[in-house]
């Protein structure tokens, strides 16, 4: 019977049982896997996503690339960050050797990292949209969290996509207080620009706790129906893009703190940089950490 090697991954933090974890499973060279079998042990492991982490080979530039591809337990994602940062900290860290720079492959395009033996800086793929063909309302905000209605009225409401299917609907509360009231509930209907309507909708709850000069820090939560997610690196860089455009800085370094309320802190870093014009974003850096916490190998038919 085949089987392939995995590891579990505790992103967006260096200590263990806190982030958000990962499954990655090692593809070997020469080794045939189909996407249905990579879906079925994706929803075997039952995580908010696992990877499947193909053999590294030399790019025609000399760097180091590794090809993965991102499951949740129903579907592929083209993007995700807490996927991203995981597969990127294992490959350069443990599967090079602490090598200092190498290239992701995903489904959105190549991800160039730079790894200081702690940390991946991942430059992503982004492709930030701000939905306008209609506002998700204030009542429509309490249809989704009932708990806020008794005074956590939102400051703002957005609607983003980081890339294209995926997307989160920003809301900004005043308080932590109010940010502890959200729970898991109802799955949010946003109403998508045409060409943008598909794939991947949740919620992302969020306070601005301090703003400096060139740097923002968040306090955030994830909900998607029943399902709270530790830490979302793609809502992040959403986000994080969104407050960018609104502060029209040309460089914003944000700090987000995510999974706090559940037992699961996780430690966000993003960097935006927008063009000189100060009306697109040009490039956007995701940062983070992870560390190992089980491996074995998993059979399959």
């Amino acid at each position: 019977m085949p089987s392939l090697p995995f590891v579990t991954l505790d992103v967006f933090t260096i200590e263990r049982f806190k982030g958000n974890p990962l499954g990655l499973i090692k593809v070997p060279e020469g080794q045939d896997v189909s996407s249905e079998t990579m879906q079925t042990i994706a929803r075997e492991f039952n995580l908010s996503e696992s990877v499947f982490l193909y053999e590294g080979k030399t790019g025609p530039d000399g760097v180091p690339e590794w090809r993965y591809r991102i499951f949740m337990t129903e579907c592929e994602l083209p993007f995700a960050g807490h996927p991203t940062i995981g597969s990127a900290v294992y490959a350069l860290g443990t599967l090079a050797g602490s090598t200092k720079r190498g290239r992701m492959l995903c489904n959105a395009g190549p991800v160039e990292v730079e790894f200081d033996g702690v940390k991946a800086r991942c430059a992503i793929p982004h492709n930030f949209h701000l939905h306008q063909s209609t506002a998700f309302s204030e009542p429509e905000v309490f249809e989704l969290q009932p708990s806020l209605n008794s005074g956590g009225a939102p400051v703002s409401v957005d609607v983003v996509s980081p890339v294209k299917g995926m997307n989160f609907v920003c809301v900004q509360l005043a308080t932590l207080k109010d940010l502890a009231r959200v729970e898991l509930g109802k799955k949010p209907s946003a109403r998508l620009d045409a060409e943008w309507n598909e794939g991947f909708i949740g919620s992302y709850f969020y306070v601005v706790t301090k703003t400096n000069e060139g740097s923002v820090e968040v306090q955030s939560r994830m909900v998607e129906g029943q399902l709270e997610d530790p830490a979302t690196g793609s809502a992040a860089c959403g986000l994080a893009c969104l407050l960018a455009m609104k502060r029209q800085r040309k460089l914003t370094s944000f700090q987000i703190t995510q999974g706090v309320e559940m037992g699961r802190r996780s430690d966000i870093g993003v960097d935006v940089t927008l063009s000189d014009s100060l009306t697109a974003v040009e490039r956007v850096e995701l940062s983070g950490s992870s560390v190992k916490v089980m491996e074995g190998n998993i059979e399959y038919n």
